[in-house]
Parts: C-alpha cells; sequence; structure tokens
C-alpha cells in the first residue's frame, strides 16, 4: 500500500518536474487544487514560477495560501494575448494569501524601444469575482510585493447591478489588504494629454518622446494638409467624411486644432474651435459653439494640418487604444468593510481605485509615484476613513479623486504632495476633510513640457486650484462640507487655494494656513449656507 506523500514534498517533487517543461501551471494547480479539510494552510515552496496567465489557475476556498519566497513570473513576450490572469477565483469565501512576489514588464515611455510589453497590456495577478446570486467574503491578502505589473495586483468585484452605474447586486465583503508593497504595478496609462501635446508641439520634446506620439497617437484624427488664407473664413482641406457641426463646449468632442507649420495670427495652435460648417471641401470654425466664422488675419503654411476631435485625442486618449479592465495596483469595486492598511503602492497609470465601495478603511499607506490618479475613491462610495497616509504623486494627475456623490468620507492627518490636478471632490454629501497637510498638487499647470500640461481649451498651459469641487450631474447638489485645519501650500501656478462650484450647502472652510504663492478661496458663487473664516494667510516671511 503506497504511503501519502506530504503536501509540502508533493509540492516540491511537482516544481522539479514543471522546471524541466518550463511552465509551472500544473505545479501550482495541483498544489492549490489537492483535498484537504477547510481551513487547511496551503504553502507554496520558494522558487521561480513561470506563468502565462492564459488559462488561470482558480483558487480555492476556505483556504490560507503562504508564498513566502516564492517569484511569480508573467512571460517576456505577451504575443497576440495581451490581457492575462495567473490567479482567479468566483463567489470566494474564508481566504488568504500571504507573500510572494509578482513580476512584469510594465511599458514606460521612459525605456524607448526596450519595452518588452504594448502599452496596452493587461496583466493581473488575482482576479477575485461575484456573482449576483453568490458570495464573496472574508478575504485577506497580506505580505504581497509586487513589480512592473500591468495591473491591479488584488482585484475583487462584487456583482453590478444590471441597467445601474451605481448600484451593486452583491457586495463582497470584508476584504483586507495590509502590508503589502505594489511597485509600478497597475495597468499603464497615457495620462491626459499626453500625446496629442508631442503632437502638435514636437519641437519642445526629444526624439524618443516624438517617436512614441508617432507609434501610439490617434493619426486617424488627423487631416491634412490644410489652407487657410488671409482674409478668408475657409479652411480648405479634404472633408471626406465630413467633420460634424460642434455641438457644444463639451470637453472637446467635435472640437478641433491646428497645427504644424505657422498659423494665421488670430489661430492659436492646439486651441480649440468649433466646427460651423462643413462641407465636401472646407469646413467654417468659430470661437465658440454656433459663433460667428473666424476671418483669418494672415495665412497658413503648406504643412498646417487640423486634429478633428480633441475628447478623442485628449481626453479619451489617456489610456492606450485597447486597454484591459481596472485600474491601480489594487482595485476594488463593489465591496464592503474594506481595509487597506500599511502598503506602499505605486503605477505608472492611477495607483489605487477603490470604487462603489462602502465601510473603508485606508490607513497608513504610502502612495509614492502616480503616472496618474495617486489616491482614488471613485464613484458613489460611502462611509470612508481616509487617515495616516503619505501621498506623493510626484507629477501625476490628480493628487486627490473623491468622485461621483460619494458620502460620510472623512480625510484626517494625511500629507498630500507633488500632483498634477490638484484635488477633486465631486458633488459629495457629508465630507470633512481636517489636519491634512498639502504642498505643490498643480504641477501640470507649471509651463514646462515635461512637468506641466498643455491646455486644448486654451491651447497654453492647465490651470487648477490646489482643491476644488465640482458636480457631475445638471443641477447636481452637494453639502456638509467642513475644511478646516488645513495646511495649504500651493504651487506658484495654481490658480486658487480652493473652488467651489454652484450647488454647494453648509460648507465650512476655517482655521486652515494658506502659504505659497497662492491663498485665496473664492467666496462660492451659487452656493448657501457658506462660511469662511479664521483662516490664516500670512506673507511669506522674508527669504522662504
Amino acid at each position: 500500500m503506497m504511503s501519502r506523500v506530504p503536501i509540502q514534498t508533493l509540492a516540491v517533487m511537482l516544481m522539479l518536474a514543471a522546471a524541466a517543461r518550463g511552465d509551472d501551471r500544473e505545479t501550482l494547480t495541483t498544489l492549490l487544487q489537492a483535498k484537504g479539510p477547510p481551513g487547511r494552510t496551503i504553502v507554496i515552496p520558494p522558487g521561480d514560477y513561470q506563468l502565462d496567465g492564459i488559462e488561470p489557475i482558480e483558487l480555492p476556498s476556505r483556504v490560507t495560501v503562504v508564498a513566502h519566497g516564492a517569484r511569480f513570473h508573467f512571460p517576456s513576450d505577451l504575443r497576440e494575448q495581451i490581457r492575462r490572469v495567473m490567479f482567479t477565483a468566483e463567489n470566494l469565501l474564508e481566504f488568504s494569501w500571504t507573500g510572494g512576489h509578482f513580476a512584469g514588464r510594465v511599458f514606460d515611455p521612459a525605456r524607448g524601444d526596450e519595452n518588452p510589453w504594448p502599452p496596452q497590456a493587461n496583466t493581473r495577478p488575482i482576479v477575485v469575482t461575484t456573482t449576483a446570486g453568490g458570495t464573496t467574503a472574508n478575504l485577506t491578502f497580506r505580505d504581497i510585493t509586487s513589480a512592473d505589473v500591468a495591473g491591479a495586483v488584488v482585484t475583487v468585484l462584487g456583482a453590478a447591478r444590471p441597467g445601474s452605474d451605481r448600484e451593486i447586486e452583491r457586495y463582497a465583503t470584508n476584504v483586507t489588504v495590509e502590508n503589502c508593497t505594489l511597485e509600478r504595478s497597475g495597468k499603464f496609462m497615457w495620462d491626459y494629454g499626453y500625446l496629442w501635446q508631442i503632437v502638435v508641439w514636437p519641437e519642445e520634446h526629444i526624439d524618443a518622446e516624438r517617436a512614441i506620439a508617432a507609434k501610439y497617437f490617434r493619426h486617424d484624427l488627423v487631416r491634412g494638409p490644410v489652407r487657410m488664407a488671409d482674409g478668408d473664413d475657409r479652411v480648405h482641406l479634404a472633408n471626406d467624411p465630413p467633420l460634424p457641426l460642434s455641438p457644444r463646449a463639451d470637453g472637446g468632442r467635435g472640437a478641433v486644432c491646428f497645427f504644424d507649420d505657422h498659423l494665421p495670427q488670430n489661430v492659436i495652435r492646439g486651441r480649440q474651435y468649433f466646427v460651423v460648417e462643413s462641407g465636401p471641401e472646407f469646413i467654417r470654425i468659430a470661437t465658440e459653439p454656433g459663433g460667428p466664422p473666424l476671418r483669418f488675419e494672415g495665412a497658413a503654411g503648406p504643412a498646417a494640418r487640423v486634429v478633428t476631435d480633441l475628447f478623442q485625442a485628449h481626453l479619451a486618449l489617456y489610456q492606450p487604444t485597447g486597454s484591459g479592465p481596472g485600474k491601480g495596483a489594487i482595485d476594488l469595486v463593489g465591496c464592503e468593510h474594506v481595509i487597506v492598511r500599511g502598503c506602499r503602492l505605486s503605477a505608472l497609470g492611477d495607483t489605487m481605485h477603490i470604487q462603489k465601495c462602502h465601510d473603508i478603511v485606508f490607513s497608513d499607506n504610502q502612495i509614492t509615484g502616480s503616472r496618474m490618479g495617486a489616491f482614488f475613491l471613485a464613484e458613489f462610495c460611502r462611509n470612508a476613513t481616509i487617515t495616516g497616509n503619505t501621498v506623493d504623486a510626484t507629477n501625476g494627475s490628480r493628487v486627490i479623486s473623491v468622485e461621483k456623490s460619494c458620502a460620510d468620507v472623512t480625510i484626517v492627518g494625511n500629507t498630500f504632495r507633488g500632483g498634477g490636478r490638484g484635488s477633486w471632490i465631486n458633488q459629495p454629501r457629508n465630507l470633512v476633510i481636517a489636519d491634512n497637510v498639502f504642498i505643490n498638487n498643480t504641477t501640470k499647470c507649471e509651463p514646462d513640457p515635461r512637468r506641466g500640461r498643455r491646455s486644448f481649451a486654451t491651447g497654453g498651459y492647465e490651470r487648477y486650484a490646489e482643491m476644488y469641487f465640482t458636480t457631475h450631474e445638471p443641477g447636481g447638489r452637494y453639502g456638509n462640507v467642513i475644511i478646516r485645519g488645513n495646511v495649504f501650500t500651493s504651487g506658484s501656478h495654481a490658480t486658487h487655494a480652493i473652488t467651489f462650484a454652484p450647488g454647494g450647502d453648509a460648507i465650512l472652510v476655517c482655521d486652515n494656513i494658506f502659504a505659497g504663492l497662492v491663498r485665496d478661496v473664492p467666496a462660492p458663487a451659487g452656493s448657501t449656507n457658506v462660511t469662511i473664516r479664521d483662516n490664516l494667510s500670512e506673507p511669506t516671511p522674508e527669504g522662504d
């Protein structure tokens, strides 16, 4: 009668056998699916494991996986399949994963031609999903490390309610991510306007950047050459198919801009113009939707061209064409009772993503770099405590995003610095921002082509306040907002310290310190019950 082989010994035997094949999927599948009692611990022995991620390995419920010293590698060549997942589960229960390192090769423009993966690669180590009638509950991910993974290292998704953009049919419950170091991990993003800016102002960029834009920009949006004659109001071009009339000033949709060679004196390179007439051989443009056609002062050069849809060229191209799902090094959507604690995160895109979740604690984390958004509490979250974090976005996009009707949120005792587009607070209800430090979070406003970003609205550099409140619904309302006891040290190119969109009610701004060159908080127009008092904004001492 054959004696039973201990599970750890079996793992070592399988790992040695798999090494000869150069693939470890069978090894890990056998180890994870081996029969045993609920609550058992499965040890993945130290070593290097190659996983192509084409057919994910199923994770079992009611186990603890210990992977200290195990290193999991995606292929260096993804070939035609650029979306891959190593481990997956549906309706996972009572599960813990501890330790292990995940390695990839995320695209980085700084590497130029030395990128083995394309920018749209999407490689995710652990993905947990939930069905409408199923249950995902009691998950812990601890002591995981990663580098250059082109997707969220930990993804947990509840079941969305069909037909709703905000409701969850079934929440994943009790999800904890702690003491993880996930570096340069998360799907790659270009950032808003990155490729467009290089195409429109190529002389401000180096050869490697121009090569990136030449390869990845939406060149199907470019037409030309175009002709503009002195005293004429027609832009002559091969207008096939005809460009649509620009409907309104709506994020660049249907708007155009001109570049390359010299332009008429009253046409600003990169600035949006609106199509007010469109024929087979010409268009007429205006400075506002439906406005009078612009009559040119001077002529365009023979190489002048037009970008035909600024929304697609600037805003929609923030992520590569063909990008996969998810954002950030951790991606939690439709989860309740969430803890993210003691982690160190960075990404060449958004760094972390918590969306449509409630009962959230995000504490004692370090965000050390973000190509785009740094702290991302996204869309319809509620009951969130954000405390004790250090966020250094290093010229990312928004240093904080609290998006789309988040409610019952406290952001207390954090440091936010080096963001690109300020702190964006979008139609909140019951929000406290207290005792935080904000330092120079408007680097995208700086007139430097590598730190700043041009705006298609003006052709000049973008303009942001250190913190700004907006609404996302027509006539949207927000309120019960306290901003108290913070230190705001603005960058030199910020527009204001704090601004408020119309629609606010019950807003208190008090006991803050405003330093830096920009310190004003304009009185909110179109808002009610606003109190701005007892804030300190003394002149900067000589020599500071």
